[in-house]
């Protein structure tokens, strides 16, 4: 009925008179709803009315609908069901999220130096799928006992138009405005007349007035991840067929965020930055595959602190984590691109060398001990080191490879002092 009535009300046109016994200002919930389009949506309408046309998403599937209860998957943090779009349905909605989720996997899989400027096309696909003027991506910033958390800008449409004090990243305490509400509580907030509104405050430098407002969760399971926002100059200008469409739309980016996150704690090693123990283990049945097949070397060169249990016991842990995370990056900084350095977990660390014979990898063990030794760490210490070439014509795998080293970095701890010691092959083999 509430849908059949939308659709009816939608096709009288704007020139109906609708009343509302709502106080201006404030958010619009309620089946009886004024649906008289201003603005933008009184003149920029499709022939057919949103709430009825061929893009329509299911109006049960917003959360805030009056009267009613939150549906299941909101309830409980879970992803929306799938959108049934009618046959006739040219799929519209369906490329624009397909063309957001997209551009945010290139985003994730590129370097912090490209990042924002595949977020930026974000925003402007996100502002296309609602018809916004303005679109703020903002991702929360957790805080500690001494700073709070904070939201931070990290996309605008137009670009830049909610800039910081000297063009910086606007950011403002969790809470604060409309979208620090909506990212502290979880709730999806409509306002149909934005300046009027007590919880509304502009961004600083805010360049687009703003008379509806539309704002959302970044929302992954339970988990929050920032606010989504979009606003029009006209007040009264957003349906709810427009706060389904960017409910959908920033669940879905926050998926992916999230698994994007998850990801990256899985491959990298927090405190170094380096691969991790499990991205190792992943690469090298490959890469010894890579070796057989092209009839190629693959070297292994692990190395071991000598007494870091000693350096914590001086000088605190804090002093072992900053002696592992200077010595990561000296070998990043050493080793050629096409070689993995991992962190093999506590004070032993890892170089996967492909297409590297045993005599280069003896020579380049030795380049790494320079590395790491010149000039020396305060305090100084010195380095065990095994080095292992994979040996395929006894049809050796990643795990016996990784024994082999494993047991030659056991002697050459025995003898301590920059030893490298190279695995020998069991004549059994």
């Amino acid at each position: 009925m509430g849908r059949n009535a939308d659709k009816r009300r939608a096709l009288k046109g704007p020139n109906t008179a609708a009343t509302s016994t709502e106080p201006p200002g404030a958010t619009t919930t309620s089946k009886h709803k004024s649906s008289v389009p201003t603005g933008r949506a009184a003149h920029s309408a499709p022939p057919e009315h949103e709430d009825s046309g061929p893009h329509a998403l299911p109006l049960a599937s917003s959360p805030l609908r009056g009267g009613a209860p939150p549906p299941a998957w909101w309830a409980q943090g879970l992803m929306p069901p799938p959108v049934e779009v009618p046959e006739d349905d040219d799929g519209t909605l369906a490329r624009a999220l397909f063309q957001v989720t997209s551009l945010l996997g290139t985003a994730l899989s590129h370097p912090e130096t490209a990042l924002a400027t595949h977020m930026q096309r974000i925003a402007d696909a996100v502002a296309r799928i609602v018809g916004a003027d303005t679109v703020s991506l903002l991702r929360l910033q957790p805080g500690d006992d001494l700073v709070p958390a904070r939201l931070v800008v990290t996309a605008s449409h137009p670009a830049g138009h909610s800039s910081g004090p000297n063009d910086g990243v606007a950011s403002f305490d969790l809470g604060d405005g409309i979208a620090g509400h909506v990212a502290l509580t979880g709730t999806t907030v409509r306002i149909e007349d934005a300046p009027r509104d007590p919880r509304f405050s502009r961004f600083y430098g805010q360049r687009t007035e703003v008379g509806s407002l539309l704002a959302v969760p970044l929302r992954a399971g339970q988990k929050i991840l920032g606010a989504m926002t979009a606003s029009r100059r006209e007040i009264r200008a957003f349906s709810a067929l427009d706060e389904d469409r960017l409910l959908l739309t920033a669940t879905a980016i926050a998926q992916d965020l999230e698994q994007s996150r998850l990801y990256r704690e899985a491959v990298s090693d927090p405190l170094t930055g380096l691969s991790s123990r499990i991205a190792l283990l992943n690469a090298l049945p490959r890469e010894v595959e890579i070796a057989r097949r092209y009839q190629a070397q693959l070297s292994m060169v692990i190395l071991d602190v000598d007494g870091l249990a000693e350096l914590n016991q001086q000088h605190g842990r804090a002093a072992g984590d900053r002696f592992i995370a200077e010595s990561a990056a000296r070998l990043a900084r050493t080793v050629r691109a096409a070689d993995l350095v991992a962190r093999l977990g506590g004070d032993e660390l890892c170089v996967l060398l492909p297409m590297t014979p045993a005599n280069q990898a003896r020579a380049t063990a030795k380049r790494l001990v320079r590395a790491l030794t010149t000039p020396p760490l305060a305090p100084a210490r010195t380095w065990s080191l095994a080095v292992g070439t994979l040996q395929t014509h006894v049809d050796e795998d990643a795990a016996g490879l990784l024994f082999r080293v494993d047991r030659a970095l056991v002697e050459a701890k025995a003898q301590g002092g920059d030893t490298i010691v190279a695995a020998v092959v069991d004549p059994r083999s």
